[in-house]
């Protein structure tokens, strides 16, 4: 095996030999291959392991260990390099976004780290969502092909796509936060309509008023249905996370979080706004003891 090693990386002309710490023991016998073949050996250096959760070496038992799985996971190329770099290494800086120019320009194996690294999911997460907010809205949009059905308006995911940019942590949390915009049929469980503290009838009673509120607003678009529910609130006396965050919320989207409520009302407009809003509360109606 270690003939093998040596004589792959002189036919191949490596240059300059990178290995994990654990080959530090086999130099020795590396070093007599080269010698008796007489040939130059290159430049080694050995890296510190990278440790799982656990602190045990990582590997496949630690999870995703393929690239073609970061990609179906909805991570970026430049975060998951950009995490990868400052695994066991540091630039000596308080910078910490790094470009693959980047890391060309100011990467250097003097400032590899002599401890090992340790895998950090969500600071890989982190990293992601940085670069994800980088991406021009149509460039996000681009790479969101392979993660949201071919079948939906890519005008419509335009729109909404600058609304759930920020919250975004990979390029999979995209579908379920939007998927309302593109279907007429939702599932969610009645009781979600209900914010705490409050009740079924209360519930419905606010669902009614917030319908006629919405029904008279012209144009049906942001700052109008801002006003208006903002003024709903005030009038029933419940706070605001109360009307939007719960109750509006879900019965337009059926979900508790996702896109900015007032975005999510203006893209799905009013008919389709009002009929999700009917449609909870027959469905609250019908769940009474």
């Amino acid at each position: 095996y270690h003939l093998a090693v040596v004589v792959d990386d002189h036919v191949m002309e490596v240059s300059l030999i990178m290995r994990g710490e654990e080959w530090v023991a086999s130099v020795p016998k590396h070093l007599l291959i080269y010698r008796a073949f007489g040939w130059p050996v290159p430049p080694m250096a050995h890296v510190p392991s990278v440790l799982g959760p656990d602190g045990k070496k990582l590997s496949k038992r630690h999870g995703s260990t393929a690239l073609a799985e970061f990609k179906r996971g909805g991570y970026l190329p430049e975060g998951l390099l950009n995490y990868l770099a400052l695994v066991g290494w540091s630039p000596g800086t308080e910078d910490e976004i790094f470009s693959m120019d980047d890391l060309i320009r100011v990467w250097k194996i003097e400032q590899v780290q002599s401890a090992p690294g340790k895998w950090d999911k969500d600071r890989l997460d982190y990293f992601n969502g940085v670069w994800i907010r980088r991406l021009s809205v149509d460039e996000l949009v681009r790479r969101l092909e392979p993660f949201v059905p071919a079948e939906w308006d890519r005008a419509v995911l335009k729109k909404v796509v600058p609304h759930i940019q920020e919250r975004m942590k990979t390029l999979t949390d995209a579908k379920d936060q939007i998927a309302f915009l593109f279907t007429d049929e939702l599932e969610y469980e009645p009781a979600l309509l209900i914010p705490k503290k409050k009740d079924r009838e209360s519930t419905l009673r606010a669902l009614a008023r917030a319908a006629e509120v919405l029904r008279a607003i012209t144009p049906f678009t942001h700052d109008p249905i801002k006003v208006a529910l903002e003024g709903l609130a005030e009038e029933i006396g419940w706070s605001r996370s109360e009307v939007n965050g719960a109750a509006i919320r879900v019965a337009v989207t059926g979900r508790t979080v996702g896109p900015p409520l007032y975005e999510s009302l203006e893209l799905l407009g009013k008919e389709r706004a009002l009929t999700r809003i009917e449609a909870a509360r027959e469905a609250l109606a019908g769940g009474r003891d």
